[in-house]
């Protein structure tokens, strides 16, 4: 038999281990190692399998099976096995040939070695991701959406896109609300003693027009009867907004790199998890959620009436970190009065000294402004254009919007980083790619995935939005119902995937396939040029939060690497020491190659990723269930209210 020369770039494919009966063959599969394997050398080093002979066996079957040399596979097979006098078994000649076989040359969407090499050098040896990172963090700062801060970071990005070569830049627009700054803010305790506190004012909070000086007061309030019990007390006072909690003891790891176990963890199925373009809110949540929706409303309107000079609130993280958040930025929902945000301990400090009678007095000076020049928040976009004609695409995305305590580092100046980093790589390398590449860099994110939302609305799907106008006038996240059915546009057929990053500077160590089984032979494949870089873990779970669910909302395939969680949650995630100082360097290098990668394959495979069937709404009988189980939460949280209630009336 005549093997015929095979090229130096073959599509480098992982197959399962062997059976147990196939390894008498093993030492037969050796001997043609020297006329199979060393052709393919290149992939046959970066195989991570335990058995390196029987893949280099199979690669070059595949080969065969690629020039349609279908007599010549039959006749490896029968001399090979023949003249060694082995009779194969049936069970075993199905799991070494079936693989083979089945698998089209059209389908096989297989890792470009060369292309990884050129990846690799570029992003490690010539890496510009923190010369991004440190323009994005120290010379623009916070970027609030809808801020002077992100229109100038909106359009730095835009114009440094195009100066790495990108074309068709653009600023997409979509509705948002008002935008906000604060340019200073102090708050001192003035009696019975004097010391400076920590605070950060609530994003579009009004600022105080000057300090302002005011009695602390207590202010837990719950219900309407609550309220009523305050009316005309709290004039010029500074209200602290709820009891404090106790501050335990830390029992958290602060910084974590994930461990084999947790992402061997990953790697499993959960039977009982929704579907990932479901959401997490229950009826009975949403309910809950509406009670409260009210309440601040009335809340609100009766701050603004009785006159409160200010209100504090207590952050969410112990150890001096302030967790910032916002109020609402819609037309007409203003929140009324000033609001501060400050540390714990000094908000505990507060508390007992009104325990002991010991009247506290604080002075506030925020100033802070509106802008309501323009309504519109912008996303930018930009691409590397396709040769097909087809119009196909491949996206990648990080949301460009943070939050105003801190520069945004890595929630999320780190995905903006990596994102274009990926997108300056490719452009350095001159990539011909057949599907057009293209970047979006998303605003509104941290107030509801406003930007990836829209532009998934005006250019790939749309959902019906509610046709009762008070519903429709409410925060998206109180609707009875996402909106069915989902309605394809032009482009939906034509997006391959998405691929987001947004959980902090770690290292990529695998991806989320939202459930989609079908994709992950095909990460695994495109993981394999990185082997030594990434344990390239394929979980089925789902994660939310962030921009790629927009995209698998409506059925299209979006995705969130897995990272390392270092110390994005327990320290950073939207508190005011989200810097730079806090960046992993080699992981944002490693990520933008990895994310290089991926883009690279996807624009370049034989076919689209596969999908996940469209989502459709909950069955007849799924609804009855959902229904069932909501009626016993509402009443279980009944009966927990009534209880407390009660418990407050015997004390």
């Amino acid at each position: 038999m005549v093997i015929p020369q095979l090229p130096k770039l073959v599509p480098w494919v992982r197959f399962p281990s062997p059976a147990p009966e196939f390894f008498p063959l093993l030492p037969l599969v050796a001997e043609l190692r020297e006329s199979l394997v060393q052709p393919v050398q290149t992939s046959y080093r970066l195989c991570t399998h335990n058995d390196r002979k029987a893949i280099a066996f199979a690669q070059a079957l595949l080969y065969c099976l690629s020039i349609q040399a279908k007599k010549m596979l039959c006749l490896a097979s029968t001399t090979v096995f023949k003249n060694n006098n082995l009779l194969m078994p049936g069970t075993v000649m199905k799991r070494l040939l079936l693989p083979v076989m089945l698998i089209s040359p059209a389908a096989v969407l297989a890792a470009d070695l060369d292309m990884a090499n050129k990846i690799r050098h570029e992003g490690f040896i010539q890496s510009e991701v923190m010369h991004t990172l440190e323009h994005l963090t120290d010379k623009i700062g916070p970027r609030l959406t809808a801020s002077p801060q992100m229109v100038k970071a909106n359009h730095w990005t835009l114009q440094q896109l195009k100066d790495w070569g990108l074309k068709n830049a653009e600023l997409h627009p979509f509705e948002f609300g008002r935008g906000w700054s604060s340019e200073s803010a102090s708050i001192v305790l003035t009696g019975p003693r004097q010391q400076s506190l920590h605070g950060i004012p609530v994003a579009w909070t009004p600022g105080t027009k000057g300090a302002v000086t005011g009695e602390v007061m207590l202010f837990d309030v719950n219900t309407s009867a609550d309220l009523a019990a305050y009316a005309g007390k709290l004039a010029g006072k500074v209200l602290l907004m709820g009891e404090d909690l106790k501050i335990e003891p830390p029992k958290t790891v602060i910084f974590e790199r994930l461990s084999a176990q947790k992402l061997t963890d990953m790697k499993d199925y959960d039977t009982s998890a929704r579907a990932s373009y479901e959401s997490f809110m229950t009826k009975a949540m949403r309910d809950s959620r509406m009670q409260s929706y009210k309440f601040n409303k009335e809340l609100d309107a009766f701050l603004q009436k009785e006159q409160v000079a200010a209100v504090i609130y207590r952050s969410s993280r112990q150890g001096g970190l302030v967790r910032v958040f916002g109020k609402s930025h819609r037309v007409g929902e203003t929140f009324p009065v000033p609001a501060m945000i400050i540390e714990q301990e000094d908000y505990s400090l507060l508390l007992r000294m009104l325990d002991r009678k010991e009247q506290p007095k604080l002075t506030l000076d925020i100033k802070a402004r509106f802008h309501d020049e323009d309504m519109k928040s912008y996303n930018t976009i930009a691409e590397i254009p396709g040769s097909d004609s087809n119009g196909e695409v491949v996206m990648v995305g990080a949301h460009l919007d943070s939050w105003h305590a801190s520069d945004g580092a890595v929630d999320n100046g780190a995905g903006v980083a990596v994102a274009m980093e990926a997108m300056r790589i490719l452009s350095k390398l001159n990539v011909k790619p057949k599907r057009t590449i293209r970047i979006a860099l998303w605003s509104g994110e941290e107030q509801g995935l406003y930007g990836s939302r829209a532009y998934v609305n005006d250019f790939l799907a749309s959902r019906p939005e509610p046709q009762d106008p008070a519903e429709k006038a409410l925060p998206r996240y109180l609707w009875s119902s996402p909106g069915w059915p989902i309605a394809p546009k032009a482009a939906y057929n034509k997006l391959s995937v998405y691929f987001n990053m947004d959980n902090g500077s770690g290292k990529f160590r695998g991806i989320y396939t939202e459930g989609n089984v079908a994709v992950k032979p095909v990460f695994t494949d495109w993981f394999g040029p990185y082997s030594d870089l990434s344990t390239g873990t394929i979980s089925p779970l789902s994660t939310g939060g962030t921009d790629h669910e927009s995209f698998d909302d409506v059925g299209l395939p979006g995705f969130q690497f897995i990272q390392d969680p270092l110390d994005y949650s327990t320290r950073l995630h939207h508190t005011h020491i989200d810097s730079i100082d806090h960046v992993v360097a080699e992981d944002l290098k490693q990520a933008s190659v990895l994310m290089a990668g991926f883009l690279y394959e996807a624009a370049m495979a034989d076919k689209m990723l596969p999908r996940k069937p469209m989502p459709t709404p909950p069955s007849k009988v799924q609804q009855q269930q959902k229904d069932l189980e909501a009626a016993k939460e509402r009443r279980l949280r009944e009966l927990e209210g009534k209880k407390a209630l009660d418990t407050k009336a015997v004390y």
